[in-house]
């Protein structure tokens, strides 16, 4: 998706935000096109939608983020700016976009113990301030009914390229969780999770995190979603303590807000969950995906060795 200097300076005239001084694209993302824009009114981030995405859902996001303000929550967070009409959405190119004031930050280039806990510091945080919130949104956590038809497909595919080899080479594996997690049900405390807390969507000042991105993908579910998607998103492929960092992260994170029994027993089936999903999604990687063909191949390899060790460690429980 290409976006001119003129489409920009165009989208940033619909707000009062006075004259823009200088635009520069802010690298990173998988899907969506984020700009620098600079005033004499501030610095602000133009966030253009790299896709489709639903106004019920971006509602959802606005609101989520004007009741943290509301709340006061203690990290910064990218605060939609009404534009002159009095909404939050522009359009350019025939893309959804929206400004926010920048949050100041660097981003972490690899996890260790010490920013891990102030990851999961902000987590935890984050799920005590949004634990009453109610927003409707349609969004769910897609059934094993719907990946079981995708998955069908996928077994009968004949390999074209190296993405369709991976794919079915280990295909076996994800087939496996069909039947590990038919009975289970991921229902207890369902909240506004963010559901891309990683380390790409925290911003450090020094070694304290103090800013948070990227609330679009948030919708209601367990907040254990969240807790494994640190766990694998922490993870580095070939890592031979996988079950000793995912352990210091549960732990971590129940100092601050406690999880119950059942709970810390279904992370790891809602991380197989998730893998699931994810697999899917990058194999039928879209073509707005910034991350380009390999990109989408070396994601499937990190998601077959995570899921690889889920399995592992949930048949360890079994024995």
């Amino acid at each position: 998706m290409k976006v001119t200097k003129k489409e920009i300076i165009a989208a940033f005239e619909k707000y009062n935000l006075e004259e823009a001084k200088s635009i520069k694209i802010i690298p990173g993302g998988m899907v969506n096109y984020n700009y620098e824009i600079k005033s004499v009114k501030g610095v602000f981030v133009l966030r253009v939608m790299g896709k489709k995405v639903s106004k019920t859902q971006l509602n959802f996001e606005f609101k989520l983020l004007e009741s943290l303000h509301k709340k006061k929550f203690p990290y910064k967070i990218p605060l939609p700016i009404k534009n002159k009409k009095g909404n939050y959405l522009t359009k350019i190119s025939n893309h959804k976009c929206w400004i926010y004031e920048k949050i100041e930050g660097n981003q972490i280039k690899e996890y260790d113990n010490k920013n891990l806990k102030e990851i999961i510091k902000a987590l935890a945080t984050y799920h005590k301030y949004v634990k009453k919130l109610k927003i409707k949104n349609n969004q769910k956590i897609e059934s094993l009914e719907s990946l079981s038809r995708k998955y069908s497909i996928m077994r009968k595919i004949v390999p074209k390229n190296k993405k369709d080899k991976i794919m079915l080479e280990n295909i076996g594996l994800f087939l496996e969780f069909f039947e590990i997690l038919k009975d289970i049900k991921f229902n207890s405390n369902v909240l506004p999770v963010h559901f891309d807390f990683h380390k790409d969507n925290l911003l450090f000042n020094k070694n304290q995190l103090g800013g948070i991105l990227d609330f679009e993908r948030s919708f209601n579910a367990p907040r254990i979603l969240d807790i494994a998607h640190i766990i694998k998103c922490s993870y580095f492929s070939g890592e031979k303590k996988f079950m000793k960092r995912a352990n210091f992260i549960i732990n971590e994170y129940c100092n601050i807000n406690p999880l119950t029994k059942k709970e810390r027993q279904l992370i790891l089936p809602i991380l197989a969950k998730d893998n699931l999903w994810m697999f899917e999604k990058f194999y039928h990687s879209r073509d707005d995906c910034k991350a380009g063909e390999k990109g989408c191949i070396d994601c499937l390899n990190w998601i077959i060795d995570v899921q690889k060790n889920v399995l592992r460690e949930l048949k360890k429980l079994n024995d």
